[in-house]
Formats: structure tokens, sequence, C-alpha cells
């Protein structure tokens, strides 16, 4: 089992006894690229998770409540589950039949590998990390695996070489297992010809098994968000600015608390009253809160003959503390998308749904993106899992057309997505008869399978019916009738 999150220990790039020279070499860039990666991942993980460290600039808050503020700000999460929760893959379609065809059966085997939970866990990996990988392997059956494996591997524990001419994975690695210390102790090594298995002995790394790989590529893809030709991995939606602002209002809120703590008692400032007013018959110091409560009213004079003179600080108001929470929260909604009512600051204007709407413009934009290039990396796994379930090295040439359907990302309402959508069967009138029109119309594949299915019920239901009421309808014929019907006829011949 992997262990928990912690700081790269010291580890060097091991010898595995079995691998050749060349394998070496790429088991080790792919550690070192590992490696290179980690630190940054785990600090997003933290931003993730709301672990992050208040970094104080030791100006304004006083250093022994630096360690016992405990203010957390979940901006990071809400940059990264406001983009996936737009993510939303439906299924895979093929041309020339209704929604349900399905003619290399992956709905079974993307059911069996628990898809529809874990592609959703591998979007918000991609979205933290700035990709995510894949792997399709053949599975132990008798350990209780599906005979296709299809895993997905966050970026904190894998990696993999890309290759930019043939623009896919040159070789990739899944670290499996790892110590009490968080060194690794177990390594998968997928190549274009085999996917190895290294692990650390009680002496020295060994290679463990070995299987040979059919599919003539790497059984690993990249699902990476926004990539680009010099970062084919992509970015992160916890980025550097986003990790700047959600430190900026991590002070911001850290101040907001040290300023509610130090007005939120009462503040008297007495003149002329010496130290023996703060000490009782014995000598000892009084607590200030007894004083305020039972000694306030039994101060004398000092030695003039003038009475202590008492003095009430006013509370600042918070109001600035506030504003900088807004300003940061404007600069952070305009980064990611999220409108700024998400991030749980209030507006003497409230957002009317069109302004919410402006503001999930460019997230909205990037997620139909992001449709096409998860949409390619799933094509190609899919592809894997059959080819691996018929032995075969290319993919079928049927498989070149099926197409990826996904939720819409702006979430339009049912309302709203039923008008549009009536306007465009209005015009093309036998659209209505379709799954595309049923679709237009806001079902979802559940609801149209279920109105498809009665439709063609009461369709055969009709028919009987009519059969039956035919046969009611036409003149009984008697069998002696017809037999001297008959014997006239042939008398007359």
């Amino acid at each position: 089992m992997i262990g928990g999150l912690s700081a790269m220990p010291f580890f060097t790039v091991p010898r595995v006894l079995g691998l050749d020279d060349q394998t070496q070499e790429t088991f080790a860039a792919l550690v070192k690229q590992w490696q290179e990666k980690y630190p940054r991942n785990l600090e997003r993980m933290l931003y993730l998770d709301g672990k992050n460290k208040l970094k104080d600039l030791q100006v304004s808050i006083p250093p022994e409540l630096v360690d016992k503020l405990d203010v957390v700000m979940g901006w990071p999460e809400k940059a990264v589950f406001e983009m996936a929760n737009r993510i939303v893959f439906e299924g895979a379609v093929f041309p020339g039949g209704d929604g349900e065809r399905d003619p290399f059966d992956l709905r079974r085997t993307l059911h069996e590998n628990r898809f529809q939970l874990e592609f959703p866990q591998s979007v918000v990996s991609s979205l933290s990390f700035s990709t995510s990988f894949a792997s399709t392997t053949r599975g132990d059956v008798s350990d209780g695996d599906p005979s296709e494996l299809l895993m997905f591997h966050s970026a904190l524990w894998s990696t993999g070489i890309w290759d930019r001419r043939r623009r896919r994975l040159s070789s990739g690695l899944v670290v499996n297992d790892t110590d009490a210390n968080g060194s690794p102790t177990r390594f998968t090594l997928l190549l274009p010809a085999e996917t190895l298995v290294c692990a650390k002995g009680p002496r020295a790394w060994v290679l463990v098994d070995r299987y040979r790989n059919t599919l003539g590529r790497v059984p690993m893809e990249a699902l990476p968000f926004r990539p680009a030709l010099d970062r084919p991995f992509g970015r992160s939606r916890i980025d550097r600015r986003v990790i700047s602002l959600t430190d900026r209002a991590l002070r911001a809120g850290a101040r907001l608390d040290v300023h509610s703590e130090l007005f939120s008692a009462m503040k008297l400032i007495l003149l002329g009253v010496g130290e023996d007013a703060f000490t009782d018959q014995n000598g000892n110091k009084v607590p200030l809160w007894s004083f305020y409560m039972g000694r306030m009213g039994t101060l004398g004079k000092d030695e003039d003959g003038d009475l202590p003179k008492l003095e009430k600080i006013t509370a600042e108001s918070p109001e600035p503390h506030i504003a900088v929470m807004r300003q940061l929260s404007s600069e952070f909604s305009g980064h990611t998308g999220v409108p700024m009512s998400s991030l749980g600051i209030a507006t003497d204007n409230v957002e009317s749904a069109d302004a919410k709407s402006m503001a999930r413009e460019d997230i909205v934009s990037d997620a139909e993106r992001q449709h096409t290039v998860y949409g390619f990396a799933l094509h190609r796994l899919f592809e894997n899992l059959v080819m691996l379930r018929e032995g075969l090295s290319e993919p079928p040439a049927d498989m070149l057309d099926m197409t990826m359907k996904w939720r819409r990302p702006d979430r339009p309402t049912l309302t709203a997505l039923a008008a549009a959508g009536a306007q465009q069967v209005g015009t093309i009138p036998w659209l209505a008869e379709t799954e595309v029109g049923l679709e237009l119309l806001g079902l979802d594949r559940q609801a149209i399978s279920r109105a498809l299915s009665e439709k063609r019920r009461t369709q055969g239901r009709n028919v009987l019916e009519a059969i039956r009421a035919g046969a009611a309808q036409a003149p009984p014929t008697e069998p002696d009738e017809v037999t001297d019907e008959v014997a006239d006829d042939v008398a007359g011949d």
C-alpha cells in the first residue's frame, strides 16, 4: 500500500537486477522525473486539502498567535471542483444505431472497472496536478481482477516520458508501494513491448515480473489539463497565482481574527493609578478580568487627592480587512472563473444569474476544450481494452467512428433546454421521432431508453389490436355454404 503524503525522502535511483542497460536508463529517467515533480505536486495537494500553513510576514500578527490561528482557505478546492463538476462523461456513442448500441461490449468492461466512479476522480487529479494517467493491462482474474484491467493513477505516484514525434507516451512509471518513510519499494514500468514490475528485496532491487505487451504501444495514456506544444502534460488549476492569492487571503483572514480578538473585550485606560491597584492584600497580581468585575468601584484617590481618570478605547472597524478579502476574491474569481458568491464573499449588490453566467464563461470554455482532450485519451484507452480482450495488435476499424458524449458544461435548466430543443425540433419535425430529438429536448439516456421502449411496446400493442379488429369485422363464412357454391360452379362447367 502507498503510504501517506510526506516530503520526498532521500532516495537514489536503484540499479534493478534483471534490467538491461537501455531499460535501466529509461527507468532512471522516469524515477528522476517523478522525484522532481513530487514536491510541487505535494504542495498542490496540501492547498487542495486546506492544509497549507500560514506564511506570516512578521508585521501585524503577534508571533505567539501564528501557530495558534487555525485559518483555512478553501479557494483552491473551489478552483478544482468548479471545473471538475462540469466535465461529466455520459458514454461512448457508435454510429448506425441508438445510444444503446455497444458492438464491443465496452459497457460491461467499464462497469467491471468501476469507470463511472474512478474517471471523475481522475479528472480531479488531472486538474490538481496538471495531468493524471490511466493504464490498461491484463488483470489477475484469480485474484478478483477483471480480465482487462483499467487503472487511473495520480501524478503524485506516476509519471511518463512524452514522445513529441509520435505524440504519445514512450514509457510510463507507477509507484505501487512505499515503506513507512515514504520511500518507494515497488514500481511498475510500462514500455511499448512489455510491462515490468520491480521490487526492493532484502539486499537489492530485482525484476519480479515481466508481461509481454501485445498492443504495440505503451499501455498508458496521459489525461492533461490545458496541454500545449511546450507543455504536453498541461497546467494545474492550482497554479502559482492561485497559490499566491490563497496565501494572501489566508493572511487577511488571520489579521481579521486577531482584530476580532483584540477588540472583543472591553478596552480601558486608567490614568493616575499605581501598581498597588492591581495587587491584592497579599501582594499577588489580580487578573485583569477579576479587576474589571470586582475592583472597579473601589479605586481611591491618589496622593494628590485626584481621582483616577478612566478612558475607553473605541474598537476599530474590521471593514479594511473585509475590503482586502473582497479584492482578493475578485482577483481569484477573474483568474479561475469561480463566481465571488461561491467563494463566500458577500457584496452589497447581489450577483444576478446573468452576472454569474458571465463569470463562468471562461470555465465553461475550458471545460468544453477538455472534452476534446480527455475524449481523445479515452478513445485510445477503450481501443486498448478491446485489443487486450481480442488479442489484437491494431484497434478494430469500426472503433474509429466512436465518439464520446459529454454533459453540457454550462448546465442549463431543464426548462431552458426543453425550450431550445422544442425550437429545433419544430424546425425539423421528424427529429421528434429520433433519439437525437429527445436529447435536444433535455432527456437523459435512461429517460430516452424508457421512452423509446415504451413507444415500441405501444406500437406493438396497436398493431395487435388492429389485427384483432380487422378479423372481427370480416363477415363469417359457413363451411356448408362454401361447399354448395363450389358444387354449383362445378355443375355449371
